[in-house]
Order: structure tokens, then C-alpha cells, then sequence
């Protein structure tokens, strides 16, 4: 009898340990970022446009290239002035200045950013598809 209890006690302590040595890690936080751009034209005309940006997020969310740009950002580790950016830029002709804002979290740590470009052209090759909306 003491045999049986002996292994019993043996298989209960390593089923014990596998289970403990195979949770899941903690999940980490999701990026949900308010992103805004101002486009003033060169008649000085401002537009206002915005959307949210989830990471990761279900494809029809809201944002146009929403899997490039969580790329993006995860290849900054959610540093929204080390973004990749792009080396080519189809741009919107007649924009003197934009303005592009940032606002929410980045696997659960805080974002809050702007900056102000001289032409879309700069914004896309600085941000790549981030704020392409």
C-alpha cells in the first residue's frame, strides 16, 4: 500500500510541475492608439482626419492599413519617432503643412506624440503607413 501511495504522491507532484512549467505567459497589453492628422492646404485650408489604431485588432477596425502599420510599430517597440518609415511616397499635392498626433497605449505603456512635416510627403516617409488615412 505505502508503493501506491508513494507513486500516486510521485504523479500528482509531476503533473504539478508540467503544469506549472506550461502556463501560458501573461499576456501582454494591446496597442489602442487615437492617431489624428491636420492637413492645411496651400490655400490654407485645414482637414481634419482620425481613427483609432488596435493592435492586433480585427481587420475591418477602422484603420486602412491597420497591419502594416502595428508592424511598424512593434518594429519601433511602440517609438513612434523610430518608425521604419518608407523610401518612396506617393503624396497628396497642395499640402503646405501637416500635423500628426498620437494618443493612447502601446502594449499597456503610455503614447503621446506630435509632430509637425512640411508636406505629406515627409509625413509618409517618416511614418510609412501609420498615418495613411
Amino acid at each position: 500500500m505505502k508503493k501506491i501511495t508513494a507513486l500516486a504522491a510521485a504523479a500528482f507532484i509531476t503533473l504539478s510541475l508540467a503544469a506549472t512549467a506550461t502556463a501560458a505567459p501573461s499576456p501582454t497589453e494591446d496597442t489602442h492608439i487615437w492617431l489624428s492628422v491636420t492637413r492645411t492646404t496651400t490655400d490654407g485650408v485645414s482637414y481634419t482626419g482620425d481613427i483609432w489604431l488596435d493592435c492586433p485588432g480585427i481587420q475591418d477596425s477602422g484603420h486602412p492599413h491597420r497591419e502594416s502599420a502595428c508592424t511598424d510599430l512593434d518594429a519601433a517597440d511602440g517609438d513612434l519617432d523610430a518608425l521604419p518609415g518608407r523610401t518612396e511616397a506617393n503624396c497628396w499635392v497642395g499640402i503646405s503643412r501637416v500635423v500628426a498626433t498620437a494618443h493612447g497605449t502601446y502594449e499597456g505603456r503610455e503614447v503621446h506624440w506630435e509632430r509637425t512635416y512640411e508636406s505629406e510627403c515627409d509625413l509618409i516617409l517618416a511614418t510609412g503607413q501609420l498615418f495613411a488615412f
